[in-house]
C-alpha cells in the first residue's frame, strides 16, 4: 500500500481504527479548542486510516490506564485525519508535518509546547506527556533556555533533535554549526546528526555528492542512526528527478547492505522489505526480487506473531500488486482475497480485487 512518506526505521504498518480504543477523544474542532483559551493542554493526533503506527499507538499506548487518567485530567485530545480530511490536511501542512502519526501538544494560546513524530510505546509516551505537563525537556522549554544563553552540550543535543522533528532549518543550522565548530565537546551521535544535516541540506540544493560521501563513510558502522535516512533521502532525490536507474540502484544497494544488518531491528524489517517491494511494483522494476522480498516480509510477520499481526493485510496487498504487475492475475486475486479475509472492512482491498478482476476482462 502506498506510503504517505517512507520514514526509515520509524514506521511500522498497521491499519488505523478506533477498534478496542477507550481513549477520550474530544468532539471539539481545533478552532474551538483554541478559542477556549483553556488551561488544559491541546493534544493533536494527526493520523489516517490504513496507516501503520496509528492503530498501534491508539490501542496499545493511549489505552494505558495511566495515560488515560492523565489525558482525561489535563488534555483536550483531538484526532485529525491528515490524509482524507481537508481540515486535517491543511493543519498537517500548517504544522509542517511530514509523517504520521504526528502528535502535537499546544498550550491554550495555541503555542506549540512539543511534538512527537511516529509511534511511541507506553513508557516513552508517558515520559513525553509528563515532560509536557511539567514543562521539562520540551521544545518550548529547551529553546527558551538556549535563547537565554545556555550552550550546554546536553541542551543543544536535545534541542537539535526537537528542531529536526519540526523541520526548523534555521535553528538546526545554527545548532549543528556549533557542533561542527568543535568549540564544545559533543558525543559521536551528535556529530553524525550534524554531518547528516548538512549533507541533506546540500541534497536539497541539488548536490547529491555530500550525501553519497556520508553514506560511504558510515556504511561500515552498524551503530549509525542516520545511514538509513541518508539512503532514503537519496532514493527520494532520484525519484523526484525521475531517474529510475539511480533510484532502483540506490534502493537495491541499501537492501543488500541492510537486510542482514543489525541497523534495522527485527520488528522493523518486514516494513523495510515491504516498502522496497511496493516501490518496485510502482516502478515496474525488479519484480522477481520484489516478490521475493514481499514473501520474506510476510514470513517475518508470521514469525513475529501477534506483534505485527494487524499489518499482514497490507503486506499481502503488496504481494498481490506485484503478482498483478507480473500478469499473474489469478494468484493476485487469491492473495488479495486473503487480505480481505483478514480485514473485511477495508474498501481499498476490495477495490484492489475489482481492479484485478477487471484487468482479466480487458477493462
Amino acid at each position: 500500500m502506498k506510503n504517505l512518506l517512507i520514514i526509515f526505521l520509524s514506521i511500522i504498518l498497521f491499519s488505523c481504527s478506533d477498534e478496542k480504543s477507550n481513549y477520550p477523544w474530544s468532539d471539539m474542532s481545533y478552532e474551538e479548542a483554541i478559542n477556549l483559551n483553556t488551561d488544559k493542554i491541546i493534544f493533536l493526533d494527526f493520523y489516517t486510516d490504513n496507516w501503520g503506527a496509528c492503530k498501534r499507538l491508539e490501542v496499545e499506548t493511549l489505552n494505558d490506564p495511566k495515560i488515560l487518567e492523565l489525558s482525561e485530567k489535563y488534555l483536550i485530545p483531538i484526532k485529525l485525519d491528515a490524509w482524507y480530511d481537508s481540515t486535517g490536511q491543511q493543519l498537517f501542512s500548517d504544522f509542517n508535518g511530514y509523517a504520521i502519526p504526528l502528535l502535537i501538544f499546544l498550550n491554550g494560546k495555541g503555542e506549540e509546547l512539543d511534538r512527537v513524530v511516529g509511534y511511541r510505546d507506553v513508557e516513552d509516551f508517558l515520559e513525553i506527556l509528563n515532560n509536557v505537563l511539567n514543562n521539562q525537556d520540551t521544545f518550548m522549554s529547551l529553546s527558551k533556555k538556549y535563547y537565554d544563553g545556555d550552550n550546554d552540550p546536553d541542551l543543544i543535543d536535545k534541542l537539535s533533535l526537537k528542531s529536526d522533528e519540526r523541520l526548523d532549518d534555521s535553528l538546526s543550522t545554527e545548532l549543528y554549526q556549533k557542533v561542527l565548530n568543535k568549540d564544545i565537546v559533543f558525543n559521536s551521535d551528535v556529530y553524525e546528526r550534524a554531518l547528516y544535516f548538512f549533507a541533506k541540506k546540500d541534497l536539497k540544493n541539488d548536490n547529491p555528492s555530500s550525501i553519497k560521501t556520508f553514506i560511504g563513510n558510515y556504511t561500515n558502522y552498524p551503530e549509525s542512526k542516520k545511514l538509513g535516512p541518508a539512503y532514503m533521502d537519496l532514493i527520494r532525490y532520484w525519484s523526484t528527478k525521475k531517474d529510475t536507474v539511480q533510484e532502483v540502484s540506490t534502493y537495491v544497494e541499501m537492501i543488500n547492505n541492510f537486510i542482514n544488518s543489525d541497523i534495522i531491528p527485527s520488528k522493523n524489517k518486514p516494513s523495510f522489505l515491504n516498502s522496497y517491494a511496493w516501490r518496485m511494483s510502482e516502478l515496474n522494476q525488479n519484480l522477481e526480487d520484489a516478490l521475493a522480498k514481499s514473501n520474506l516480509s510476510i514470513k517475518l510477520i508470521d514469525s513475529l506473531s501477534l506483534e505485527l499481526e494487524s499489518s499482514k493485510p497490507m503486506f499481502l496487498d503488496t504481494k498481490a500488486e506485484i503478482l498483478w504487475k507480473m500478469n499473474k492475475v489469478e494468484e493476485a486475486i487469491t492473495v488479495i482475497n486473503n487480505a480481505i479475509e483478514l480485514d473485511s472492512e477495508s474498501q481499498y482491498y476490495k477495490d484492489q480485487k475489482l481492479k484485478f478482476i477487471n484487468s482479466k476482462k480487458g477493462k
